[in-house]
């Protein structure tokens, strides 16, 4: 019976992963391609697509409570995250500070884009602390702003992690920080403005990835008390390939690349008028229902953690049950014959799903589950992250249960 549900209908639960394009974006790109001109040329059809651009641009700086010269558009979140993780450590440098007296805190849970590039900076000399979170998959904002020295230049934490789902402290991350800012400044008797504000470069820098957000939570860059901020359109019905790092004007960040001038000198290559439009509609979607769409989510996430608890009780939920997205269940398995077979099974079945971040290839673990201190060997093994869609049913959740039950397992002796 539940074979021929799945023949009539797959079960899409990877929205961590990518989303589907909603109609509405699709027809602003469409849109859009009237504007097909070189954005950057002066004449006519040019001037067109500059102003389609600087349209989207003011329309995605005024939902996340930024200025339009704030925005710059990337090519997605792992592009904007390493810009500008090495734009403020190359600021640094060029300033006349070693990289040993370079140091960056950040969370041993961050996105691949975010580790990677901090593990080659670290290949320069760069000083990196990584603050493990709590057994719930969750930082500390103590322990973070403890690990902040006087030579720390950036802090960076995601708002919510792409794997199990918790929500980061960065607010109160945030706060701290600019309560150290504010401190170092009244004892260094720094730059003053005419309103008694700092009016130069000030350190740490806090950097927030919040890719996995929109969504699901508000991510107004005040709100979260950061001074940068990742965007990415695909994990929230938008086109792949673009995304937008957000930064405040007062901070001080060289270009990944250069060869052009076109983001105000900070990405350069031609700007696609395109996916820009399908990225500011997005995003306009996503904050548009947010409320109801979280709550509905909410229901199905609990309804499956219930169903996991009373069919699957040697399963182990990862992470918070209540400080997490919304869409978000990732639970380990003890005794899976092998975790890919089980999301090939589960395909099989109509059941889409993953192990563990599809940035990874080659992993035989989650490092995100693993920091988690869990004692059972297995449990970063065994992964399987379910992030459901918004008109995710109780139906569907039943017949994911039911999939669940019948996964390969180890033969016991």
């Amino acid at each position: 019976m539940a074979f021929s549900l799945f023949r009539n209908k797959r079960i899409y639960a990877d929205w961590a992963a990518t989303t589907p394009l909603h109609p509405q974006v699709v027809r602003a790109m469409l849109r859009a391609r009237r504007a097909w001109a070189n954005p950057n040329a002066i004449h006519a059809e040019g001037v067109v697509a500059r102003k389609t651009i600087e349209e989207a641009r003011s329309s995605v700086a005024r939902l996340i409570g930024a200025k339009p010269e704030e925005v710059y558009f990337m090519s997605g979140g792992t592009e904007a995250n390493a810009t500008f993780i090495q734009g403020v450590i190359r600021t640094r440098l060029e300033g006349g500070v070693r990289p040993e007296n370079v140091h960056v805190v950040s969370t041993s849970i961050e996105h691949s884009s975010v580790l990677e590039t901090l593990r080659l900076s670290e290949k320069h000399g760069v000083q990196v602390t990584y603050v493990d979170p709590g057994s719930d998959g969750i930082v500390r904002e103590d322990d973070v702003l403890a690990a902040i020295r006087p030579e720390t230049a950036l802090v960076t934490c995601m708002f919510a992690n792409n794997e199990i789902g918790t929500v980061q402290p960065v607010s109160k991350i945030g706060a701290g920080i600019r309560k150290i800012r504010a401190e170092k400044l009244s004892a260094e008797d720094g730059p003053k403005g005419p309103s008694g504000r700092e009016t130069g470069p000030d350190f740490p820098i806090f950097h927030t990835d919040a890719s996995q957000a929109p969504l699901w939570l508000p991510c107004d860059i005040e709100g979260l008390r950061a001074d940068a901020m990742t965007l990415d359109a695909h994990k929230m019905q938008g086109p792949k390939g673009v995304g937008a790092l957000v930064v405040r004007r007062r901070v001080a960040w060289e270009p990944l690349m250069v060869g052009g001038g076109q983001e105000r000198g900070k990405r350069p290559t031609t700007e696609s008028v395109e996916l820009i439009t399908g990225f500011a509609e997005a995003l306009s979607l996503a904050s548009e229902g947010r409320e109801p769409r979280a709550k509905g989510a909410r229901q199905i996430r609990d309804r499956f953690f219930e169903c996991v608890e009373k069919e699957l009780p040697e399963a182990v939920i990862n992470g918070s049950l209540d400080k997490r997205l919304p869409n978000n269940a990732n639970i380990s398995i003890p005794d899976l014959s092998d975790p890919e077979l089980a999301v090939l099974f589960l395909d099989k079945e109509g059941i889409a799903c993953s192990t563990k971040s599809s940035c990874l290839k080659g992993e035989e673990e989650s490092y995100v589950v693993k920091t988690l201190g869990a004692p059972e060997p297995w449990r970063a093994r065994n992964t399987i992250r379910f992030s459901f869609a918004p008109n995710t049913s109780e139906k569907d959740v039943l017949i994911i249960v039911e999939a669940l039950k019948k996964l390969p397992k180890i033969p016991q002796n």
